[in-house]
């Protein structure tokens, strides 16, 4: 269920996470019957990264619990975290998390809710016929990226300041790289903190 992946924070333990290519063998899960995965109703899902898991209903009860067993004797002397727990990382799963990635604390003996709302925008296929420059957007199957084959807009800068290094907003405006996409999305993030209450889990955690 989960991988581990690269991020600007480090390795990072991931769930339904489809961006950037890995070199792993095997690292793509087979599609289990079972389980619901996302299909892209603007028919552009050709990708070859890892399945995208989705859930049709909505609350609490539908969606992803996870249990985190930290050690606190395993946190170095030197190491710069003021506290023992975990942080959180909320992207786009097509998207390298790092440009437009949200983020939550938690701490021990903590309970963490979050609740992500997307807003979804979409075109007509007919705006093809216009050329990138003047609609300034890219459709997904119309750019090769070089560590993924399916075009976002956040990846793209990710690609840009890997290979040109940091340049300001004002110099990028002035000369593009990376439209934003035709079909695209955000996300609202919003959390509450309450305490750890171990009688609303299985007797077999601790």
């Amino acid at each position: 269920m989960f991988r581990l992946i690269k991020t600007y924070d480090g390795h990072c333990c991931t769930f339904n996470y489809a961006a950037l290519n890995d070199d792993r063998k095997g690292s793509v899960s087979a599609k289990d019957e079972d389980i619901e995965y996302y299909e892209d109703p603007s028919g552009e899902d050709v990708t070859t990264n890892q399945p995208i898991v989705v859930t049709s209903e909505s609350g609490r009860g539908s969606g992803l619990s996870v249990i985190l067993n930290v050690e606190p004797n395993d946190y170095p002397n030197w190491s710069d975290v003021p506290y023992y727990g975990a942080k959180i990382l909320i992207s786009d799963p097509n998207d390298y998390p790092e440009i437009t990635v949200s983020y939550r604390f938690i701490s021990l003996g903590e309970s963490l809710d979050i609740k992500v709302q997307p807003l979804v925008f979409q075109c007509e296929e007919d705006i093809r016929n216009v050329s990138p420059e003047k609609r300034a957007c890219w459709f997904h199957d119309e750019v090769l990226l070089q560590y993924t084959d399916r075009y976002s807009y956040e990846t793209c800068l990710t690609e840009f300041f890997f290979h040109q290094g940091y340049i300001s907003e004002e110099d990028r405006a002035c000369d593009p790289v990376c439209y934003m996409e035709c079909w695209d999305k955000r996300y609202s993030v919003s959390s509450d903190v309450t305490p750890f209450l171990p009688d609303m889990f299985p007797t077999s955690v601790t």
